[in-house]
């Protein structure tokens, strides 16, 4: 069982804050700081004294309480100068936060009206929005349609919550509980996965108070079914009392931790009593900011990279439609010839200005149809017309499937790539990956000034002697397989999904425990990281050859032999240094 799990601002942190701010209710609009161009920070005026709302979107760090005003801030970002203008003069009247959903709606009576300042504390997809009872006036990260065709967030367009898709903890069934202990997923994920407002952390504790492993399968806790909702039952109800009593966990005197409540999960660090959930979150987070600053980094550089990249798939997902609709069009070609042909025949019963003219249709055993006419030309000239229509929907026939091909494998290298760069560990690891991209037409712009640590393929030394290589981009894994592989050497890939190139160099004698070895990391470096169970092909290197014209990455091959196993490295990751990994290998 892992030590403890990370703390994270979940649904009940947010209801405890939510509380907090619901006592500067009647409080004036005092300003409005920025940080940093995810974070902003709205002052409430209320008694001579003036409280701080910090409200951060950052990927990782995203989270909403009250904090110390911030001593260095950046120019205001639009949404700043927009907060600035229409909350003048303006008054806090409520708050409201469904129970175990990550959003708070703030109230306020402006100059122009009500409007409500609209925190959505969800990761990635976090946001903070200005809007009215009709539209949304502004958000500090504009959704556009390209971004998200099932909930944009644009100034002028409604505002929609985020759908809810998931019971609650005070809505579960036996029934339900059942149905979610299915699987080979750990218990804790499996309960988080399928409990609305249920963190991982907050799942890993459900876990330990109903006496389990969080990280055994699901499927092993089944008979265990009535603990796990008692105990889900037992944090509802407190929650909808209001029961918070916050804590704030220390490590050798510094913040590991924090919690709406006294946690088991977290019962190896001290506990520090604090008066609001506020303290314990500011305490944390700066603390975590001081000591993360290059973690932090890295992660917005892979959030960057990872937009990209999700917008360039969304383009060659929108081009494929497209290309496949025309094809379907391009299969009435035929049709236009007949109209043409049939047109030539019976001309002499046209007339010019005819819209329309009736003839029996000898492809349907010479039922009359209609043939649509441009009454400004002459039966011949509308044949003609019919004809080039037939001419350009051959073409297109012809053209369409190689377009689509080329649009399918540039898809393909973009899934790859949002693989690497969620295994990325290191900042040159980032730009070795939006290089890769940029030389590759995939993407634009590529990136500036290479960091000055390089680090090369991920090297994973074996117990018998042999060596791993695993790729850290497409163009990297060109290299191994075909510049430092040799011909017996072995190769490894997740079997029909996206992820790296494995080499396992082992002088041609490999053994069994090797090749497995490098099966799991071929398994942890692919698209199946998350799942149980990996389907993984080994092949010798020899067997393997590159398409002509093939983008990087891109390869077939023959005589393969295949491994199911689970995503797993080596708990000392060589590439880091020797180091043990935190997350333990998983």
């Amino acid at each position: 069982m892992p030590e403890h799990p990370e703390p994270q601002f979940d649904s009940l942190a947010l209801a405890a804050v939510a509380r907090e701010i619901q006592t500067s209710v009647r409080a004036r609009f005092a300003g409005v700081r920025q940080p940093s161009p995810d974070k902003v920070v709205v002052s409430l005026r209320a008694g001579g004294g003036a409280r701080h709302l910090v409200c951060s979107i950052h990927p990782r760090l995203a989270r909403i309480h009250f904090t110390r005003p911030p001593e260095q801030t950046e120019r205001l970002t639009p949404f700043g100068l927009l907060l600035r203008s229409r909350l003048a003069e303006a008054r806090l009247d409520g708050v409201e936060q469904p129970l175990f959903e990550r959003i708070i709606r703030l109230r306020l009576s402006a100059l122009e009206g009500p409007v409500w300042l609209i925190a959505e504390i969800m990761g990635r997809h976090s946001n903070l929005i200005l809007a009215d009872d009709r539209v949304v006036i502004g958000a500090l990260k504009v959704v556009t349609t390209r971004m998200s065709r099932r909930r944009p967030v644009l100034p002028g367009r409604p505002y929609t919550p985020p759908p809810v898709d998931r019971p609650t903890p005070d809505a579960l069934t036996p029934a339900l509980i059942a149905a979610m202990l299915e699987g080979d997923l750990p218990l804790a994920r499996r309960i988080s996965q399928g409990v609305l407002g249920v963190s991982p952390t907050l799942a890993y504790e459900v876990a330990v108070r109903a006496g389990l492993d969080p990280t055994m399968p699901a499927h092993a806790a089944a008979g265990a079914a009535p603990q796990i909702l008692g105990v889900l039952r037992e944090i509802a109800q407190d929650a909808a009392r209001g029961a918070f009593t916050p804590v704030l966990y220390t490590e050798d005197g510094r913040p590991a931790a924090f919690a709406p409540f006294p946690m088991r999960a977290f019962e190896r660090f001290a506990p520090v009593p604090v008066e609001t959930m506020s303290e314990a979150l500011d305490r944390y987070y700066r603390e975590a900011g001081a000591r993360g600053s290059i973690v932090t980094l890295l992660d917005e550089r892979r959030a960057a990279l990872r937009r990209q990249v999700d917008g360039a798939l969304d383009k060659r997902a929108a081009a494929i439609r497209e290309g496949r609709e025309a094809l379907a069009a391009s299969e009435a070609a035929d049709r236009y010839r007949v109209l043409g042909e049939l047109l030539l025949t019976y001309a002499h019963r046209a007339r010019r200005g005819d819209a329309i003219l009736h003839v029996p249709d000898h492809t349907t055993e010479g039922t009359e149809i209609g043939i649509p006419l441009d009454p400004a030309l002459t039966p011949s000239q509308n044949a003609q017309r019919y004809f080039r229509r037939y001419a350009k929907a051959r073409a297109a026939a012809r053209a369409i499937p190689a377009r689509i091909a080329v649009l399918e494998g540039e898809a393909r290298a973009l899934r790859d790539a949002l693989v690497q760069i969620d295994a990325a560990a290191s900042a040159d690891d980032v730009w070795e990956i939006h290089a890769d991209l940029a030389q590759s037409g995939l993407i634009g712009r590529g990136p500036r000034g290479r960091p000055s640590a390089r680090r090369g393929a991920r090297r994973f030394p074996t117990p018998d002697g042999g060596l791993i290589l695993a790729g850290r981009s497409a163009r990297e894994n060109d290299r191994i397989t075909f510049r430092e592989a040799g011909p017996d050497d072995l190769w490894f890939h997740a079997r029909g999904i996206a992820g790296a190139h494995v080499i396992l160099k082992a002088g041609g004698r490999p053994t069994e425990a090797s090749i497995r070895t490098a099966a799991h990391i071929a398994a942890y470096y692919s698209e199946g990281r998350a799942g149980g169970q990996v389907a993984v092909d080994c092949v010798a290197r020899k067997h393997l050859r590159k398409p002509r014209g093939a983008a990087p990455g891109a390869v077939t091959y023959t005589g393969e032999r295949t491994l199911l196993v689970a995503p797993r490295i080596p708990a000392s990751d060589p590439a880091a240094g020797g180091r043990p990994r935190r997350d333990g290998g998983r």
